[in-house]
């Protein structure tokens, strides 16, 4: 009888050092951003790190084109908010790219920076106010909603 008293004496405390072990593991990492808040507007997504998780959260055609959008995007870690569009349109018009602070026309204009695939503004520091994307540029414009 002690013996098995023994046993699972051994057997919780196994259990239990193993369930500590599981818990007290290593946490994810975090996405490591070169800003914050305010002091992300104005800078770009990819240099400052907050490309990382950023999200599309709205899309609107660009006119006259088979299938190109404007993209407005989100990170959630910055709280901020910038505008895409295919690389092959942001380069040759990089004027004409604009994130718009809906409510107080607040805007970033123009290109930051492009990649091969995309070229996209600087961002705008917004939790809490509506922000759109814009194309003004050839061959049509484009926006999407005031997310």
């Amino acid at each position: 009888m002690r013996t098995r008293i023994r046993i699972i004496g051994l057997f919780g405390a196994a259990l239990l050092a193993l369930s500590g072990a599981v818990a007290t593991g290593t946490p994810a990492q975090a996405l490591t951003v070169g800003c914050w808040g305010d002091y992300c507007s104005g800078r770009d997504p990819e240099e400052t790190g907050c490309s990382a998780d950023g999200v599309t959260v709205a899309s609107g055609p660009m006119w006259g084109t088979s299938g190109s959008y404007v993209e407005l995007r989100w990170s959630p870690t910055c709280k901020t908010n910038w505008a895409r569009v295919p690389a092959a349109f942001g380069t040759n018009q990089p004027q004409a790219l604009v994130a718009y602070q809906c409510p107080t026309g607040y805007q970033q204009v123009g290109v930051s920076a492009s990649s091969t695939a995309w070229s996209w503004s600087r961002m705008i520091y917004s939790p809490t106010k509506s922000v759109r994307a814009t194309w003004n540029g050839g061959p049509g414009g484009g926006t999407t909603a005031c997310v």
